[in-house]
């Protein structure tokens, strides 16, 4: 035999072998799509490699957004409960705001009197960082002499600019200038929930919602002039918007994913004259990094 020839032979000698055994095991069935050994071992080692790009596939679509479902939820006390657990815990927040109606506001350019204002158009947009206790807030009230406006708290700071007082910013005292803390987000949230957990209140869980890209259960309680009033006793008629006789709805929206963020709270007054304020808040961006500085100094009014 030619050195050649006694090569080919041995070389393909394994895959003879095989399909010699192949026929033997086969035998009265179908063996179609039977691959020689070294195949075989190819499509093996192309597993592994799938399985990774699926896991990378996962973790793709998490950082772009992903988030986990949680339990179902379905008592309103567990919903708020749980809502109120996550914003406690939560470091940053933004928040829009909407406000419609009508109402009488105790205005300090009016000397403290009661003033008829049409709140219809009013926004707010905030973003806050809880850990720092720093803030960024614009806002825009039509009904109000047209007023805007921006306020920035940081490191126990405040400066306020508005149409009203120039382009500059003024020191102010955002404790003394606002009648809430507007850092203090969970203890607000948690004033919400602290009322709609109160003994005689009942709260109801409604049809869930969209919200953002996934869904919201929501709750709803109401509370009328006399309940309102025993909650808030002599406070009612000594808050900028007057409560006296008023009745309340509350409806919370909480994200249905993991850790069960607040998505927003929608507040409607009827007032004693039947007269109705809309106000309407939506949480996001639970945690995310936000830089707030102060202005620079050359924007700051110096102190007279």
């Amino acid at each position: 035999r030619q050195p050649s020839q006694t090569v080919a032979r041995e070389r393909d000698a394994p895959d003879r072998g095989y399909h010699r055994l192949a026929s033997r095991t086969c035998a009265g069935r179908t063996c179609a799509g039977r691959t020689a050994p070294h195949r075989g071992r190819s499509m093996t080692r192309r597993q592994p490699a799938t399985l990774v790009l699926i896991a990378a596939l996962a973790v793709l679509v998490s950082a772009c957004g992903g988030s986990t479902p949680g339990p179902t939820l379905t008592d309103p006390t567990a919903i708020i409960t749980a809502a109120l657990t996550s914003t406690k815990d939560a470091k940053s927040v933004h928040i829009e705001a909407t406000i419609d109606g009508k109402a009488t506001i105790a205005l300090p350019v009016a000397g403290g009197a009661g003033t008829p204002v049409d709140l219809t158009g009013t926004t707010i947009s905030a973003d806050l960082d809880m850990a720092a206790g720093s803030l960024k807030v614009t806002f825009a009230a039509p009904g109000l002499l047209n007023l805007a406006g921006e306020l920035i708290e940081v490191d126990r700071k405040g400066y306020l600019k508005t149409t009203l007082t120039g382009t500059q910013y003024q020191p102010v005292d955002v404790g003394s200038t606002l009648p809430i803390d507007p850092t203090d987000t969970g203890g607000f949230v948690a004033a919400i929930g602290d009322l709609l957990l109160k003994p005689g209140v009942d709260p109801i869980k409604g049809s869930d919602t969209a919200c953002g890209s996934g869904q919201c259960y929501t709750v709803t309680a109401d509370l009328g002039p006399l309940e309102l009033g025993a909650i808030l006793g002599p406070a009612a008629s000594g808050l900028p918007i007057d409560l006296g006789g008023a009745g309340v709805s509350i409806t919370m929206r909480v994200e249905q994913s993991l850790p069960y963020h607040l998505a927003g709270i929608a507040i409607t007054l009827t007032m004693a004259d039947s007269t109705k304020v809309q106000l309407d808040l939506t949480f996001s961006k639970w945690d995310v990094p936000v830089s707030i500085g102060a202005p620079p100094a050359d924007q700051v009014k110096a102190k007279s």
